[in-house]
C-alpha cells in the first residue's frame, strides 16, 4: 500500500515537471485574496517567470526607499539561483506598485520608491542606475554589491532636491556608513523635508535647520554618519558647512535677525550654527550664536544666544514675549549690555529664558505709561525670576534706588527700595533718604504696595492709588504738615495720570472754625487732575481749590473762620497758596481778635500778602520775615470794635499806616472821622474826674454825650520798641472841645503815662472872648480855655491830676503848641 502511495506521489511530480517543462500558461486566476492576468512559469534548468498583472489585495509593507532596497539585497540572491528570466509588468498593492524585470543577469526594478538598473557579476552586482524617489537621491558613479553578504560599496555623484555633491558609502547588512562632500545648493527646504520624514527627525528641529534659519546658498563642505537602515537608528552624523545671506526668524511675527552668513557644525549629536555679522533692526548681535542639542536623541533642546551692546529692552521684550515670556510693564528704548539665553526643550516643549540687561548711564525707563529716567540698570533674568541686581528710577520729582526679585510665574515680587528723593507737585510728598519695602503683584495689574506708607497703586490699565491711612505719610507732606493733618485716607482712579480724579477723607488740627465758632477739623473732598487745571471740592462746601492760571494754587474758603499769627504768617511757606475768602473771618491769635470780611484774599508764599475788602473800606496786611507792613482806608467802625474785641466806637471812618519789622518794632499813623468813642475805661474816668473839680465844670463840654465823646476827626501818630507802645502825637477834634495828648504804654505790666490837654473851643470861648482884657487873661493869644491833665495808673484803670489854678491863669500849655508843631506830613 505504501509502494503505491509513493508511487503516486512520483507519478504527479514526474507530471508535473513535464508540465513545467512544457510551460504553464494561465489566462486569468482571482481569489479573496490575489488576482492575476496572463502567467507563464516554465521550466529550463531555472524557472521563467512572467506575469502581465498581479493584484494583492493587501498594504506593501516598505514605505521608503532604503526599505525597499534592503529588501532587494535579502532576495536579489535566490533570484539569480532560482530564475533565468523573472518579469512583472504590473504588481500592484494598495498602497504600491512596481514593474521588475531580470533577464540575461540584468536586473531592472521600478516603483513608487526606487528606480535600480543592476548587472549580476558572479558574486557581484554592478548598478548601472539608481534612484531613490522620495529623497530625489540620483547617483552616477560605481555600486559593487555583493548579495551574498547583503553589502555594497558606493562611489560617485549624487544630485537630490537641487543639491549635487560626491558621495561614498558602505552598506554592510543593515549599516549604512556614508559620506558627502563638495555640495552645493540654494535651499535644503525640500531635502530637510524628505530627510526628516525618513528618520523621523522632530518637526521642530526640523524647522530650525531650515524654516526658522533661511539662507540663499548653501555649502556642504562635508556630512557624514552612520545608520541603522532598519530601525532607522542614527548612529553618528557629523558635518560642516557654510551658508550666505541668511537670517533667523524666531516667529513670523518678528523682524529676522540677519548675518552676512553662517557657519554650521554638526558633531556628537549637537548642531551648532556660528552667526557672522548678526544684527537686529540694524543694531548689532556680535557673539550670538544658535545650538541643537541632542539632535537625533530624545532629550532635544534648542539653545539660542543673544549677545548684544545695542539692542534695548523695547527690542528684546517681543522676542521673549514669543516665548510667553514677559518683562511686565517695564521698558525702555535705550541701549544695554545684553545677554540673553532662549533654551527650548522639545519633549516635552517647554520654555527657559536667562540672561542679563545692563547700563550705567542716565537712560530712559518706562513703567506702563509713566515715563522716568535711569542711572543705572543690572536686571537678570533666570528663567521665571527677574532680578534687580541694581536699578534706579528718577524723574524730575524722583529719585530711588531699589534692589529685589519678581517671580514671572506667579507675577508677585519684592523690592527694597532707596528713596533718595520723592517731591510731588504742590508739596503733597516731600520724602528724602528712606529706606523701604515695596510689593509687586502683576496679576493684579502691576499692582505697588508699600506697607510703610500703607500706599497700595495699580498701574497697569486703570490706574488706581489709595492710602488708607494718612498719619503714615503725613510727616512726609509738607502740605498736610502746614495743615495740621492728623489722619486720613486717600483713593485716585483714572485711565492715566494725565486724567484723573479721587476722594479723600482729611483730620485736620488747623484752628479753622465755623461762624458758629464751632470746630471744622473734619472734611470729604473730591478732585479732578486734567492738563488744564486741578479742582478740589469739600462735601461741606467750605473749601473750593483749583489751579490758577500761574500754577498757584487758589483755595476758596466760605463761612469759615482762619487762625493767623504773625509767626507763622511771615515765615517763608513751602506751599504756593492763595486763599479766596467769602463772609469768613480772620482769627488774630497774637491778639485774641476776630476780624470779619465781606471778602478776602491771602497769598502765601514768601510770607502773607492779604487783602481785606469791607465793602468800601479795604485793609491790606504784608508779613514777610522782619517786615510788617498794614495799609487801611475808610475802615468801618465794626473793624476796629473787632480788633479791640468789644464795642468802643460807633460810626466814622478809619485809615491806619503801620510799618515795621513786626508788631513789636513798628510805627504808625491812624486817622479817624465823624466817630464817637463810647464807653471806655479811660472816658468815664476822665468825666469822673471832671465832675469832682468844680473849677473844672467848664471843660464838661457837650461833646461827652450818652453815645460817648464825638470826635470830628482824629489823629494819632504812635512808635513800639518791645513793651513800649509811645503815643508820640494825639488830637482829638469834638463839636465844642479838643484832646490832644502825648505819652506812653507799657504793654507788659499795662503802666500808663500820659498828658493830655483838654481844650474847651467854641461854646465857653466864644463868650469869654467877647470880655476884653479878661479874654486876653483866660484864653490867651489862641482864645482858647485849655487845661493839663496827667494820666496815670493802668489802661484799664487810669489816674487823672490837674492844677487848676495855674490852668485857667496861664496861657495854654506846650502840649498844644508841640502837637500842633508836629511835621506836617504826620498824619498824611
Amino acid at each position: 500500500m505504501k509502494k503505491n502511495i509513493l508511487l503516486f506521489i512520483l507519478m504527479l511530480f514526474l507530471c508535473g515537471v513535464v508540465f513545467l517543462m512544457q510551460g504553464i500558461h494561465i489566462s486569468s486566476f482571482k481569489t479573496p485574496y490575489f488576482s492575476l492576468e496572463n502567467l507563464y512559469f516554465k521550466l529550463e534548468k531555472k524557472f521563467i517567470l512572467r506575469l502581465e498583472s498581479l493584484h494583492i489585495n493587501t498594504s506593501r509593507q516598505t514605505d521608503s526607499s532604503t526599505e525597499e532596497l534592503e529588501t532587494f539585497f535579502q532576495n536579489a540572491n535566490y533570484i539569480k539561483i532560482f530564475f533565468k528570466e523573472l518579469i512583472f509588468d504590473k504588481i500592484s498593492y494598495e498602497n504600491n506598485m512596481f514593474t521588475l524585470t531580470y533577464f540575461g543577469d540584468k536586473f531592472t526594478l521600478d516603483s513608487d520608491y526606487v528606480t535600480l538598473i543592476a548587472t549580476f557579476d558572479g558574486a557581484k552586482t554592478k548598478v548601472d542606475e539608481l534612484l531613490l524617489k522620495d529623497f530625489d537621491f540620483r547617483f552616477n558613479g560605481d555600486i559593487n554589491i555583493d548579495v551574498s553578504k547583503q553589502n555594497f560599496d558606493l562611489n560617485g555623484s549624487i544630485s537630490s532636491f537641487d543639491i549635487n555633491a560626491n558621495i561614498s558609502a558602505r552598506l554592510n547588512k543593515r549599516i549604512l556608513d556614508f559620506e558627502i562632500s563638495d555640495a552645493r545648493a540654494a535651499s535644503i527646504d525640500d531635502f530637510m523635508d524628505s530627510l526628516a520624514k525618513n528618520i523621523d527627525l522632530d518637526e521642530e528641529i526640523k524647522k530650525w535647520i531650515h524654516v526658522y534659519i533661511k539662507a540663499k546658498n548653501y555649502e556642504i563642505y562635508s556630512f557624514k554618519g552612520s545608520i541603522d537602515i532598519k530601525s532607522k537608528k542614527i548612529n553618528r552624523l557629523d558635518g560642516l558647512a557654510h551658508a550666505s545671506d541668511a537670517s533667523l526668524f524666531l516667529s513670523p511675527s518678528l523682524k529676522g535677525v540677519l548675518f552676512k552668513s553662517i557657519d554650521i557644525k554638526l558633531a556628537n549629536d549637537n548642531l551648532n550654527f556660528t552667526l557672522n555679522e548678526p544684527s537686529f533692526g540694524g543694531k548689532s548681535l556680535e557673539g550670538s550664536k544658535v545650538a541643537i542639542t541632542n539632535i537625533t536623541g530624545g532629550n532635544s533642546h534648542i539653545i539660542v544666544d543673544l549677545s548684544s551692546n545695542e539692542i534695548s529692552l523695547d527690542d528684546a521684550k517681543p522676542i521673549l514675549t514669543n516665548y510667553d515670556i514677559d518683562l511686565g510693564l517695564l521698558g525702555s528704548s535705550a541701549p544695554t549690555i545684553t545677554t540673553l539665553r532662549l533654551d527650548i526643550s522639545l519633549k516635552p516643549f517647554d520654555i527657559r529664558a536667562d540672561g542679563n540687561f545692563a547700563f550705567s548711564t542716565k537712560s530712559p525707563l518706562r513703567i506702563g505709561e509713566a515715563s522716568f529716567y535711569s542711572t543705572i540698570l543690572d536686571l537678570d533674568l533666570n528663567g521665571t525670576v527677574l532680578n534687580f541686581k541694581k536699578a534706579n528710577l528718577s524723574s524730575d520729582f524722583l529719585d530711588i534706588d531699589f534692589v529685589g526679585e519678581l517671580d514671572l510665574s506667579s507675577d508677585k515680587g519684592t523690592l527694597d527700595t532707596h528713596i533718595k528723593r520723592l517731591d510731588l507737585e504742590g508739596n503733597l510728598l516731600n520724602i528724602k533718604n528712606i529706606k523701604s519695602t515695596a510689593k509687586l503683584d502683576l496679576a493684579k495689574d502691576f499692582e505697588l504696595s508699600i506697607a510703610d506708607f500703607d500706599f497700595v497703586g495699580n498701574f497697569s490699565g486703570k490706574k488706581r492709588l489709595s492710602i488708607n491711612n494718612l498719619s503714615k505719610v503725613i510727616k512726609y507732606s509738607p502740605l498736610l504738615s502746614e495743615l495740621n493733618a492728623t489722619a486720613g485716607s486717600f483713593k485716585l482712579d483714572g485711565d492715566d495720570f494725565t486724567n484723573f480724579g479721587g476722594a479723600f477723607e482729611l483730620f485736620f488740627n488747623f484752628g479753622l472754625k465755623d461762624q458758629n465758632q464751632n470746630p471744622y477739623n473734619h472734611d470729604i473732598f473730591t478732585f479732578l487732575v486734567a492738563k488744564e487745571g486741578f479742582n478740589l471740592t469739600s462735601r461741606s462746601g467750605n473749601i473750593l481749590a483749583k489751579n490758577s492760571k500761574t500754577g498757584k494754587l487758589e483755595v476758596f474758603v466760605n463761612n469759615i473762620i482762619i487762625p493767623i499769627n504773625q509767626q507763622a504768617a511771615s515765615k517763608e511757606s513751602k506751599t504756593n497758596i492763595t486763599y479766596i475768602g467769602k463772609n469768613s473771618s480772620l482769627s488774630l491769635s497774637d491778639f485774641n481778635r476776630t476780624l470779619n470780611f465781606k471778602a478776602f484774599r491771602a497769598d502765601f508764599g514768601e510770607g502773607l500778602d492779604f487783602t481785606g475788602d469791607y465793602g468800601n473800606g479795604k485793609l491790606n496786611v504784608v508779613l514777610k520775615p522782619n517786615h510788617l507792613k498794614i495799609n487801611g482806608t475808610n475802615l468801618p467802625d465794626t473793624s476796629i470794635n473787632d480788633f479791640l474785641g468789644g464795642k468802643f466806637i460807633s460810626h466814622g471812618s478809619f485809615d491806619i499806616k503801620l510799618e515795621g519789622r513786626d508788631f513789636k518794632d513798628f510805627t504808625a499813623t491812624i486817622n479817624a472821622k465823624d466817630t464817637y468813642f463810647l464807653g471806655l475805661k479811660a472816658q468815664q474816668n476822665l468825666l469822673a474826674f471832671l465832675d469832682s473839680i468844680p473849677s473844672l465844670i467848664i471843660f464838661k463840654v457837650n461833646d461827652f454825650t450818652k453815645k460817648g465823646f464825638e470826635a470830628k476827626t482824629a489823629q494819632a501818630q504812635l512808635k513800639r520798641q518791645g513793651d513800649l507802645l509811645q503815643i508820640d502825637a494825639l488830637a482829638i477834634k469834638g463839636s465844642n472841645a479838643d484832646i490832644y495828648g502825648t505819652g506812653g504804654i507799657n504793654t507788659d505790666n499795662k503802666d500808663i503815662k500820659m498828658q493830655l490837654e483838654l481844650h474847651l473851643l467854641k461854646t465857653a470861648s466864644s463868650v469869654i472872648a467877647n470880655i476884653p482884657i479878661i479874654n486876653h487873661i483866660l484864653l490867651g493869644e489862641n482864645q482858647a480855655a485849655s487845661t493839663l491833665i496827667e494820666v496815670s495808673g493802668t489802661y484799664d484803670d487810669p489816674k487823672y491830676t490837674s492844677t487848676v489854678a495855674v490852668d485857667i491863669l496861664s496861657t495854654p500849655f506846650n502840649i498844644i503848641k508841640n502837637t500842633l508843631s508836629l511835621p506836617a506830613n504826620l498824619f498824611k
